[in-house]
């Protein structure tokens, strides 16, 4: 079922820190079926997404979606369904590029984020899975485990610092990376 997109910076569900999914039951597939079939509807200006969390649908549970090879055919595109995902490991080097989002509709601005990281996360049952992920993946994986966290891409904008390269690593990257290893 398409469910209605949460929009706006100010909404609570997408500033609070999503629950963990502890549950693998119905009520989860049925959550993961909701995710993708409002991420693949036509939004505002006819846009589909490339990811959408939990938290965007009104959902604070640590449930993403994840589409994969962006950028490629179509027919090679995989989405991912990612259940309380983590960042282990992390590129120490950066790459600035533009990015959206669905809960900002007409919003777009250059973040800088890591070039790549290593992931684990839980599959719709339950199963824990972990991969490296590059370019547009790792990108959009960070993107939306920012909304698992509270967070919003705005939230890292480069103009909001006089020197971003001056920052901490871990405080330009934000918690997620609390646990992991830079490489």
């Amino acid at each position: 079922m398409i469910r209605k997109l949460i929009i706006g910076a100010d909404q609570s569900v997408l500033r609070t820190p999503a629950a963990r999914v502890t549950d693998f039951g119905q009520p989860l597939q049925d959550l993961v079926r909701d995710l993708h079939d409002t991420m693949l509807a036509p939004q505002a200006g006819n846009v589909t997404g490339i990811g959408l969390a939990a938290p965007q649908i009104g959902i604070a549970q640590q449930v993403m979606l994840v589409t994969l090879n962006v950028g490629h055919r179509r027919k090679e595109r995989k989405i991912v369904t990612a259940i309380n995902p983590e960042i282990v490991a992390y590129s120490t080097a950066t790459c600035r590029m533009e990015e959206g989002c669905l809960s900002l509709p007409d919003l777009y601005d250059h973040v800088v984020r890591p070039t790549w990281v290593k992931v684990r996360w839980q599959n719709p049952a339950g199963h824990w899975c972990e991969r490296k992920f590059d370019g547009w993946d790792a990108r959009i994986w960070q993107h939306e485990l920012d909304h698992l966290h509270g967070r919003m891409f705005i939230d890292f904008l480069e103009d909001k610092y006089t020197d971003i390269g001056a920052l901490p690593a871990q405080a330009a990257l934000g918690p997620d990376f609390a646990g992991a290893s830079p490489a």
